[in-house]
């Protein structure tokens, strides 16, 4: 692939989501010499790599939960599967099971879950807005990180959450959401382009109640992802060195990305996590 070709392959990312996971996989494979988590990372410790603290953000919400260990997990909205990988490591669910709507996220969540012989592990293909793989009240904790703003019928995402957890069953959504402010054509065509729905938290406190799910916390760490990736001058100092114009052409790429990110998130979004849980009495009919 030609300079001009690669270059463009990673400004037609902001085109469509398929692309963009696509090229941003291949972004981090290239920056991390591995494949890593496709959220936002959160601060703990200066200098710390950008994987390290992305973990920071997947061990930030699972100490918000009760113990999952011996617990079925359903992630919802799994990405390429290390978030998966990482959870099953050191938290010991008795079983993962995880589901993207993007096929090649789905591709290399298998591919790397059989290299590396996880057996609790199964992904599959599927819509968080109709969850045919999965039956009703079969799982005790649901997690959804950095996927939701995505979904563009989010009652029915809410309304699939309640079906299959089992009653007393735990949730935790980890979401980009939308904070007041205005809003221009232009940037409501490409949201629309990248399957953007950002919510506002009062949606969220509207809408989850109607799908009989409550909410037990709400937590704002838009702080410590800003935090975060104002080091990224460091984490690009680190990437393995490759091709002078290869590396130039993702530093450029990548450079853009997390500014516009930083931007977004001091302008117009909120990272918030919100936790909850479906009722003991509750049982789907």
């Amino acid at each position: 692939m030609g300079i001009l070709s690669r270059f463009f392959s990673h400004i037609k990312s902001g085109t469509s989501t398929d692309k963009y996971y696509k090229s941003m996989n291949d972004a981090l494979l290239r920056l991390n010499d591995k494949y890593t988590m496709l959220h936002y990372p959160y601060h703990v410790n200066y200098g710390e790599s950008f994987f390290d603290a992305q973990k920071n953000l997947t061990d930030l919400c699972m100490s918000l939960l009760p113990a999952v260990k011996g617990k079925n997990i359903l992630e919802i909205g799994c990405g390429n599967g290390v978030q998966a990988q990482y959870i099953m490591d050191k938290y010991s669910p008795a079983s993962i099971t995880a589901i993207d709507l993007n096929p090649s996220n789905i591709e290399i969540a298998c591919a790397e879950a059989e290299r590396k012989g996880y057996k609790n592990i199964k992904f599959y293909l599927d819509n968080a807005q109709d969850l045919k793989t999965i039956e009703s009240n079969s799982v005790d904790c649901i997690i959804n990180i950095e996927s939701a703003f995505h979904y563009p019928d989010k009652p029915s995402f809410f309304r699939e959450i309640s079906r299959v957890l089992k009653p007393g069953g735990i949730y935790l959504i980890a979401d980009i959401l939308s904070a007041p402010g205005k809003r221009n054509v232009l940037v409501k065509y490409w949201k629309g382009k990248m399957l953007l729905n950002h919510w506002s938290l009062f949606n969220y406190e509207r809408e989850l109640p109607k799908a009989n799910l409550e909410i037990y916390s709400y937590s704002d760490i838009t702080s410590g992802i800003i935090k975060s990736f104002s080091n990224y001058r460091q984490w690009l100092r680190d990437m393995k060195k490759n091709n002078f114009i290869d590396d130039i052409i993702l530093k450029i790429y990548y450079t853009i990305h997390i500014r516009l990110n930083m931007y977004m998130l001091s302008k117009r979004r909120q990272y918030c996590v919100i936790l909850g849980g479906k009722p003991h009495s509750f049982f789907h009919g």
